[in-house]
């Protein structure tokens, strides 16, 4: 195995980013791509995924290969891990990050933080996208909102994200910039 160098350019697909605010239930940044590099907050470059705590700068990558996820840290003598649900993937410091793959409906992947570390840009989690994300009350539910009597289904295609309620009806596009309400679920897109 070969160590992950930063600045080495490798040929994958551009990840877009976004922001998802979801009335109590809290903030998202959503991700696609098929691998992101992780570490703490430092000076430009940053990592795709930045967390405040005493992380490196950059502490390694996940990577999704089909509907499997992978750890490979910076450091090349250390194994590439499965990530499977639940799984904290294994930075040295302080915070401890968790992978959450709730349905088996959709290779999306939530990552979460332990209080009281936090994501760059004041986001709850980062969702790594494929495709399709669930947001309701359920713990099947990418992002779970408790409180939440309904469930909505957002799907990406061509960098445009629309949404529905549940799984009848139909898809709309989901505005960037304006709070949408989906029966009893507000939420608002934004650029990252």
């Amino acid at each position: 195995m070969s160590a992950i160098q930063p600045h080495a350019k490798v040929p994958q697909p551009p990840a877009s980013c976004w922001r998802l605010w979801i009335d109590g239930c809290g903030g998202f940044l959503l991700v696609t791509g098929e691998q992101w590099s992780v570490g703490g907050l430092g000076r430009e470059p940053k990592a795709d995924i930045c967390v405040q705590s005493d992380w490196p700068r950059f502490a390694g990558q996940i990577q999704r290969q089909g509907g499997d996820y992978f750890w490979q840290a910076k450091d090349a003598s250390e194994p590439k891990m499965l990530l499977v649900d639940g799984t904290p993937v294994p930075v040295k410091g302080p915070g401890v990050m968790k992978l959450g793959k709730p349905t088996p409906l959709s290779d999306t992947a939530v990552l979460t933080l332990n209080a009281p570390h936090r994501f760059d840009q004041h986001v709850d989690g980062v969702v790594l996208v494929r495709d399709t994300l669930l947001v309701g009350p359920g713990s099947d539910c990418h992002l779970r909102c408790r409180e939440a009597e309904d469930r909505a289904i957002l799907h990406l295609k061509a960098n445009q994200w629309y949404v529905k309620s549940g799984l009848l009806g139909d898809f709309k596009k989901l505005p960037v910039g304006e709070r949408v309400m989906i029966e009893s679920l507000a939420m608002t897109l934004e650029a990252a």
